[in-house]
C-alpha cells in the first residue's frame, strides 16, 4: 500500500510527457513515411521514370536552372529533443535514428541530380517537357497506330538518356559515351502514317528536339575531355573514318527530318486552308529580307553617330590633348561597330523564329551571320594592311587605297567557302570530331588568306617588322620573308607588329602626361647610358668647348640690338587678370604673390606684363622694385618703399601710406626677389611682417604684386599660416616641353647656328632611321625632364649636350648632374645647403645664423659646394646654387625632409 502510495505522483507526473511524445512519435512515423515515398520517388527518376517539371523541382526543393545550385548541408546525426517518457524512449530514438537515415539517403540522391552541371540540368528540363508531350500523344483517344508506336519509341529513348544524366561523371563518362553516341546515331525509326495528320508532325519535331538535348550533352562531354582522348577512347586513328561516316550521317538524318518536318508545315490542312502555312513563310520571308536590308542601313548610320560623338569628344577636350588621342579608339571602333550591332540583333531574332510561320527565316539566320562575318574580316584586312603601309613610313594614294579595299574584300569572300560548312556543321553536330576538322580547315584557310593580304604589301611588311626587331635579325627576317617562304611565315611573326601597333597607339595616348613623358626619357637615357658614358670621356670640358660667342644667346640678356624671345606660359595673363579686376573696380583685392622655382620665368614676365598693362589699364603706373639682398629691417623696408612712392613713412609707416592714398595714380608696385624680406632666425622675421603690414593697410591706389622664391614661400606659409598672409597666390608651373623646346630653338635661330642632332638620338632601324623630328623630340623630352620643366635650368642643360663645330651644333644626349655626391658631405653640410636653397642667396655670416653653425662648420660646407661645383659666390659674396645644379640638390634636400615644399 505505501508502495502505490509512492508511485501515484510519479504515474502523475508521467502522463502529460508520454502524452507529448505519444503525439511526437505519430508525427515522426508520418514524416518517415513520407521520406520514405520521396526517396523512393528519387529513386524512380533515377532509374527512369521522367516526372513533371513540377515534381522534380518540389522533390528536390530548387530551380533546375539556376546558375548555381546548393543544397543545404545535413548533419550527421539528426539533432531533436524528446520527451521524458521512459516508455516511449525505445520507440523514439530509434525512430529519430531511422530519420536521419532517411534524411542522409534522400540528400545522396538529390545531390546526384543537383550536382550535375547547368547544362545538363537544363538538358533534364526540356526533356522533361518533351516526356509530356510524349505521353499525351499515347493517352489520345484513338491514336494512329503509327504514332503510337513512334511515340511509345520515343518515350523509350527519352528514358535511357535520362537515366544516363546522372552518370556524366569523369568515372563513368566513357561508358555514357558509347550509349549516347549509340542513341545519336541510331535515332527511334518513325512509319509515317497513312495520312498527313498533326500528331505526326509532333512526333517529328519531338524526335528533332531530343535529338538536340543528345547533342547537348554529347557536346559538353567533347569541349570538357581533349580531342586526342576522344579518339583515344573511339579506338585511335583507325576508327576516325567510321566516325567522320557516322556523323555525315547523322547530318543527313537531321536535313531529311527538317525538310519532313517543313513540308509538313507547308502543306497541313491548318486553320481550313493548306496554303496558308506557305503564304504565311512567303510573307515572313520577304518581310524579313526587307527588315534585314533596313537593319543594315540602320546598322550603318551608328557609324555615322560615333564619330558624331568622336567630333564632341575632341571639340570638348579643350587642351587635354589625350583625350583628343583616347577618342581615337571610338573613331577606330566607328566601323566595325554596324557589324556587331548586326549580330546582336541576329543573335537575338534566333531565339524567337524557330515556329512554323517563320521557319524558313530560321533556316536563313546562317546566312545572315556570314554576311556579319564577311563584313568584318573585310573590315580588318583593310585596317590591317593600311596599318602596315603606316609603320613602314608609306603613305597610300587613291588608287593604292582601293587596291587595299578590292584585294581585302576578295580575300574575305573566298574564307566564306570554308566558313559556311562549318556553321553548317555546328548547327547539326554542335562540338564534335567533324567540327573540329573544319575548325582545323578553317583556320588552315585564315592562315593563308592572311599570308595572301599581307602579301599585298610584302616589303611594307618587312620594313615594319625590322623597326621592332633587333638590328642582328634583318637578315633572318628578309630569308623568312622571301618570295617563296612569304607564305608561310609572314603570319607567324603578325603577333609582333601587333604588339607594337598597340604600343604605338599607347605612346600616342600618353604623350599629354607628364609622369609617361619622364617615364619614357628615362628609360631612354637608362639604354643609352654605356654609349654616353663612352662619350663622356672626350666631352669632360664639353661646357668650356662651347665658344663665347654662341654661349651668350643663352644667357639672361641676348646681345644688344636683339630681341629676346618670350615664351608665353600663361603666367603673364594670370597676373594681368587679377590687376585688371583690381584696376576696373570689380573686386578690392589689391595684392598677389607669385611663387616659383629661381629661374621659372618670374623676373621675365615682368617687361610683358607692363607691355600688357599699357594697352588694357590705362593710367595704371608701374613701379618695378628689386629687393637688394637682405633688406629685413622694418626701417629700410619703410625707405625702401617710401622713396619709391614718394611717401616719408619713417615716423607712421603705413598710416602715412594710407594718408597720401587719395591723391595717389593708381599704381602697380612689383617687389621682385620679395625672399629677400626675411631670414630664417630670431628677429629676422619682422621686415616681412612689416611687409604685411604695409599690403594689409587698406589703399584704393596700390596694387602689391610679390615675386617670390617657391621655397621661401613655403618657409613663411609654415610660419604664419597659408590663409593668413595673401588671398590671392599664383604659383609657376613648370613649364610644358613644347614650352622648354621654344625657347631652346628660338634662341638658336637667333644665333644662326644650324642644328644637328648626334647618332645616338637619331633612329637607325626602320622607316625612322635619320628622321630629324624623332630624334628632336627624343632629345627635348629628355631635357625636359632633366630640367623638370625650369626654362633657366633648360638652358644650361643645352650648352652642356652641345659641341660646336663651325657654324653647326651638334646635339647630344643632356646629362643633368648627379646629387649622389651630397651622399658624402655630411649633415650639418646639408643644412647650410638647405638654407641656402630656403633663401636664394646668402653670405657666410647669414649662413651661420640662420643654422645656428659656427663660422668654420659652414666655412668647411661652402668650400665642400663649391669645389664640387653646385655653389657659385656672387660678386657680393652671396652663395647660391649653380643652375645646372638647382634641380638635382632641391630633389636630395627635399628627400631628406630638410626643406618646406
Amino acid at each position: 500500500m505505501a508502495f502505490l502510495l509512492l508511485l501515484f505522483p510519479m504515474l502523475a507526473i508521467a502522463t502529460p510527457a508520454c502524452e507529448e511524445a505519444e503525439q511526437l512519435l505519430a508525427s515522426l512515423k508520418n514524416e518517415k513515411l513520407q521520406l520514405q515515398a520521396d526517396k523512393q520517388a528519387l529513386e524512380d527518376i533515377l532509374d527512369g521514370q521522367v516526372p513533371s517539371r513540377a515534381t522534380l523541382e518540389e522533390l528536390l526543393g530548387v530551380t533546375l536552372d539556376l546558375p548555381l545550385i546548393k543544397l543545404p548541408a545535413l548533419s550527421g546525426v539528426r539533432a531533436q529533443s524528446l520527451p521524458d517518457c521512459p516508455s516511449l524512449k525505445s520507440d523514439l530514438d530509434t525512430l529519430v535514428r531511422q530519420l536521419g537515415k532517411l534524411e542522409q539517403a534522400g540528400h545522396a540522391l538529390r545531390q546526384r541530380i543537383t550536382d550535375r552541371n547547368l547544362l545538363q540540368r537544363q538538358v533534364m528540363v526540356e526533356l522533361t517537357e518533351l516526356h509530356h508531350t510524349v505521353e499525351t500523344l499515347i493517352a489520345a483517344e484513338n491514336p494512329d497506330p503509327a504514332v503510337l508506336q513512334g511515340a511509345i519509341l520515343l518515350q523509350n529513348a527519352l528514358k535511357r538518356v535520362w537515366t544516363l544524366i546522372p552518370t556524366l561523371d569523369e568515372k563513368r563518362v566513357k561508358l555514357t559515351r558509347f550509349e549516347l553516341d549509340h542513341l545519336w546515331y541510331s535515332a527511334p525509326p518513325l512509319e509515317a502514317p497513312e495520312a498527313a495528320i498533326p500528331e505526326y508532325r509532333t512526333l517529328i519535331k519531338t524526335r528533332l528536339d531530343l535529338q538536340r538535348q543528345i547533342r547537348t550533352l554529347r557536346g559538353d562531354i567533347w569541349e570538357r575531355r581533349q580531342l586526342a582522348e576522344q579518339i583515344s577512347e573511339q579506338g585511335g586513328l583507325d576508327a576516325v573514318p567510321g566516325l567522320l561516316t557516322r556523323e555525315v550521317r547523322r547530318i543527313g538524318q537531321r536535313a531529311l527530318d527538317t525538310l519532313v518536318l517543313v513540308r509538313y508545315d507547308l502543306n497541313a490542312p491548318m486553320r481550313g486552308s493548306g496554303y496558308l502555312p506557305l503564304v504565311q513563310n512567303v510573307l515572313a520571308l520577304v518581310l524579313g529580307i526587307a527588315g534585314f536590308v533596313i537593319l543594315v542601313k540602320l546598322a550603318r548610320r551608328t557609324r555615322q553617330w560615333v564619330l558624331g560623338l568622336h567630333e564632341h569628344v575632341v571639340n570638348a577636350s579643350g587642351d587635354r590633348r589625350w583625350i583628343r588621342n583616347a577618342s581615337r579608339l571610338l573613331s577606330g571602333l566607328a566601323p566595325m561597330l554596324p557589324w556587331f550591332l548586326l549580330w546582336a540583333i541576329l543573335d537575338q531574332l534566333s531565339l524567337h523564329l524557330n515556329s512554323p510561320t517563320t521557319k524558313v527565316l530560321y533556316w536563313l539566320l546562317p546566312l545572315a551571320n556570314l554576311y556579319v562575318i564577311y563584313g568584318l574580316l573585310s573590315l580588318l584586312g583593310e585596317w590591317l594592311v593600311g596599318r602596315v603601309a603606316q609603320s613602314a613610313g608609306a603613305y597610300l594614294s587613291a588608287d593604292q587605297t582601293q587596291q587595299v579595299l578590292d584585294h581585302s574584300h576578295h580575300i574575305a569572300r573566298w574564307l566564306m567557302i570554308p566558313w559556311l560548312p562549318l556553321l553548317v556543321v555546328w548547327e547539326s553536330l554542335g562540338p564534335s570530331l567533324l567540327y573540329y576538322l573544319m575548325q582545323g580547315l578553317l583556320a588552315v584557310c585564315l592562315y593563308v588568306g592572311l599570308s595572301r593580304l599581307l602579301a599585298l604589301r610584302s616589303k611594307d611588311y618587312l620594313v615594319c617588322l625590322q623597326a621592332i626587331l633587333p638590328s642582328r635579325l634583318d637578315p633572318l627576317a628578309e630569308a623568312l620573308l622571301s618570295e617563296k617562304l612569304f607564305t608561310l611565315f609572314a603570319p607567324l611573326l603578325l603577333p609582333v607588329a601587333l604588339v607594337s601597333f598597340l604600343v604605338d597607339f599607347l605612346d600616342r595616348v600618353l604623350t599629354d602626361f607628364d609622369w609617361y613623358m619622364s617615364f619614357k626619357a628615362r628609360w631612354f637615357r637608362l639604354r643609352t647610358r654605356i654609349a654616353s658614358d663612352e662619350d663622356d670621356a672626350g666631352s669632360q670640358n664639353n661646357e668650356e668647348a662651347v665658344e663665347i660667342h654662341y654661349e651668350r644667346w643663352f644667357a639672361q640678356d641676348v646681345p644688344e640690338g636683339s630681341k629676346l624671345p618670350f615664351i608665353d606660359t600663361g603666367l603673364v595673363a594670370a597676373m594681368e587678370k587679377s590687376i585688371l579686376r583690381w584696376h576696373e573696380n570689380k573686386t578690392d583685392e589689391n595684392s598677389l604673390v607669385v611663387a616659383g622655382e629661381k629661374g621659372s620665368g618670374k623676373s621675365v614676365s615682368i617687361n610683358k606684363l607692363k607691355s600688357a598693362l599699357e594697352t588694357n589699364a590705362e593710367g595704371l603706373q608701374v613701379i618695378d622694385i628689386k629687393v637688394p639682398a637682405r633688406t629685413t629691417a622694418p626701417a629700410d623696408i619703410l625707405a625702401l618703399v617710401g622713396d619709391t612712392l614718394s611717401v616719408d613713412l619713417s615716423e607712421h609707416g603705413a598710416a602715412a601710406l594710407v594718408k597720401s592714398d587719395e591723391d595717389r595714380k593708381p599704381t602697380l608696385v612689383v617687389l621682385d626677389e620679395a625672399q629677400n624680406f626675411f631670414l630664417s632666425q630670431q628677429g629676422g622675421l619682422e621686415g616681412w611682417r612689416q611687409v604685411l603690414s604695409l599690403v594689409n593697410a587698406r589703399l584704393d591706389n596700390v596694387f602689391w604684386l610679390l615675386l617670390i622664391n617657391n621655397q621661401s614661400w613655403a618657409y613663411l606659409c609654415n610660419v604664419f599660416g597659408r590663409d593668413y598672409q595673401f588671398r590671392n597666390v599664383i604659383k609657376v608651373k613648370r613649364w610644358a616641353q613644347s614650352d622648354i623646346r621654344s625657347l631652346i630653338l628660338s634662341r638658336n635661330h637667333l644665333s644662326g647656328y644650324k642644328v644637328r642632332y648626334d647618332e645616338v638620338l637619331l633612329s637607325s632601324r626602320g622607316p625612322e632611321a635619320g628622321n630629324v623630328r624623332n630624334a628632336e623630340q627624343r632629345y627635348f623630352s629628355l631635357l625636359w625632364d632633366g630640367c623638370r620643366g625650369n626654362p633657366l635650368v633648360a638652358l644650361k642643360l643645352w650648352l652642356t649636350s652641345i659641341k660646336v663645330q663651325g657654324r653647326e651644333v651638334l646635339v647630344g644626349l643632356p646629362t643633368p648632374p648627379s646629387a649622389g655626391i651630397l651622399d658624402s658631405m655630411g649633415e650639418n653640410a646639408l643644412f647650410v645647403y638647405a638654407a641656402i636653397a630656403t633663401h636664394g642667396t646668402l653670405s657666410s655670416h647669414e649662413i651661420s645664423g640662420v643654422t645656428c653653425l659656427p663660422e668654420n662648420v659652414v666655412r668647411y660646407a661652402l668650400k665642400g659646394g663649391f669645389d664640387t661645383g653646385f655653389l657659385q659666390k656672387t660678386e657680393d659674396s652671396r652663395y647660391r646654387l649653380v643652375p645646372l645644379w638647382y634641380q638635382p640638390v632641391i630633389s636630395y634636400l627635399t628627400r631628406k625632409n630638410l626643406l618646406n615644399e
